[in-house]
């Protein structure tokens, strides 16, 4: 049978087929996949659902909704009339779909007016129902409105910022990137699905990075501070709240991000459920030493001394070196090493693999552009918190007693913000709840590193220990 339908398919439905294998060669790599009585199933980026010949192309707010598979039915149900109306197919029913999907908003939804109330909806609902069995909802689900991907004007400045969920009464979850500058919106797809069933996650291209550099450029009419990213995450928080009707948020910072993170979980408890923290910046003076002590042991006991006189070049003095690495013109000579020494990302230490878990994976994203990834990493905007301010931060002068509860995530390969420092953060931090996760095999990347235990963590333990503060 399912041999049968995929010859059809690709005879009588060849138009849409074809249409369908270039959305899945442009917006379906690297995403999951499965078959369906016949049909090849992509898990992609968007809320909603398209069905081309016999490819089906599905988003989390669908497939997390309902009994298993009963969205998935009806997108099936299309494919069905691929196979009935063949090259008739995008004139009849995908431009008559097409338009009702532009046309339905969530004031139909809440008026009671079902988006399966009309054709080819309703014919392609009978359809999938009688081949599958399973039955199709009479609703669409509320969460297929929770997604949105706009400019939001935060400090006078229009930035980039993109909510994915798939319930409404899930918490917010907003995420601080690295960097400065170091976007990961484009590559979220590789680590955020199996969070979106548990939260709501909102991904925010900070100034001059990523699509907000595409929205507003990468001048800056003012110096960017860390102060000055801090309230516009304030502002992005305060829209967030009253958005989608939350008295308060969560928190996850990774890397630079918990700079922002841990000041804002600090300043600003009243706004934050929890707080998150992953790669976390402890003490910039220390983190060197550390990374220091580490490489020049290992390099020893390997009797490397190419790699020992690399690290020796890095400046006269420890001082000297230090100072040197936060220049953003001539510095980074330490984070070359931790890139080829596995210890940013045990799996990108090179320049072929970089492109491959970084580059690669952006290019693909349904979101980003390519002009909006060349902005990936923008940290040359950002002379005055890489050059005055990062190199001070201390996160004990924060203080450690907060009012909401505070999680870590590290990697045990992470000398980038060693982890280490982290757990010992950890051990002095004082917090309503508090807990502390190692990562095996990762690095500072986790994304890259170890997306499946992130996940687990965040979906499992640390997801039922704030169920207590939400």
């Amino acid at each position: 049978m399912a041999f049968l339908y995929v010859l059809i398919q690709w005879t009588w439905g060849i138009i849409q087929t074809l249409l369908g294998l270039f959305i899945l060669l442009r917006e379906g790599l690297g995403r999951e996949h499965f078959w369906f009585h016949g049909a090849y199933v992509t898990r992609w980026d968007h809320s909603g659902g398209l069905s081309t010949g016999m490819f089906i192309f599905i988003g989390n707010a669908l497939l997390e909704n309902g009994e298993k598979y009963a969205y998935l039915t009806h997108e099936y149900g299309n494919s069905i009339q691929s196979l009935i109306f063949g090259p008739l197919y995008l004139p009849i029913v995908g431009i008559t779909s097409s338009r009702w999907a532009k046309a339905y908003n969530e004031e139909k939804l809440q008026a009671g007016i079902s988006y399966f109330s009309v054709f080819p909806e309703d014919q392609a609902n009978r359809f999938g129902e009688k081949v599958t069995g399973i039955k199709v909802p009479e609703q669409i689900p509320e969460g297929l409105f929770l997604n949105e991907a706009k400019a939001v004007t935060l400090g006078g400045v229009e930035q980039y910022v993109s909510v994915k969920g798939t319930k409404p009464e899930n918490p917010i979850l907003l995420f601080l990137h690295g960097g400065p500058g170091s976007t990961v919106t484009g590559t979220s797809y590789l680590y955020q699905s199996p969070w979106e069933k548990y939260y709501t996650v909102v991904n925010w291209d900070q100034r001059c990075s990523g699509k907000t550099a595409s929205i507003s450029g990468t001048e800056t009419q003012e110096m960017i501070t860390a102060e000055r990213i801090i309230q516009d995450a304030v502002e992005l928080t305060d829209y967030l709240r009253e958005k989608y009707h939350k008295d308060k948020i969560i928190l996850i910072g990774h890397s630079w991000g918990t700079y922002l993170g841990a000041n804002l979980a600090s300043r600003y408890p009243e706004k934050y459920y929890a707080y998150i923290s992953t790669g976390t910046m402890v003490h910039s003076r220390r983190e060197f030493d550390v990374q220091c002590d580490y490489y020049e042991k290992k390099f020893t006991e390997a009797g490397d001394q190419k790699k020992l006189a690399a690290l020796k070049a890095l400046g006269k003095t420890r001082e000297e070196a230090f100072w040197k690495e936060w220049q953003v013109e001539g510095g980074l000579g330490m984070n070359k090493i931790l890139i080829k020494e596995g210890n940013s990302t045990v799996k990108a230490t090179g320049m072929l693999s970089a492109f491959r878990h970084v580059i690669l994976p952006a290019l693909w994203s349904s979101e980003y552009k390519l002009k909006d990834s060349l902005h990936l990493t923008a940290y040359k905007a950002y002379p005055h918190v890489i050059e005055k301010e990062m190199p001070v931060f201390d996160a004990e002068k924060l203080g450690l007693e907060y009012r909401i509860p505070v999680y870590y995530i590290e990697g045990d390969q992470d000398y980038q913000t060693p982890y280490v420092l982290a757990e010992e953060l950890y051990e002095k931090t004082v917090a309503p709840d508090k807990a502390y996760y190692l990562l095996k095999n990762c690095a500072h990347s986790w994304e890259i590193d170890a997306p499946e235990q992130m996940a687990e963590i965040m979906c499992g333990d640390l997801r039922e220990r704030l169920q207590k503060f939400l």
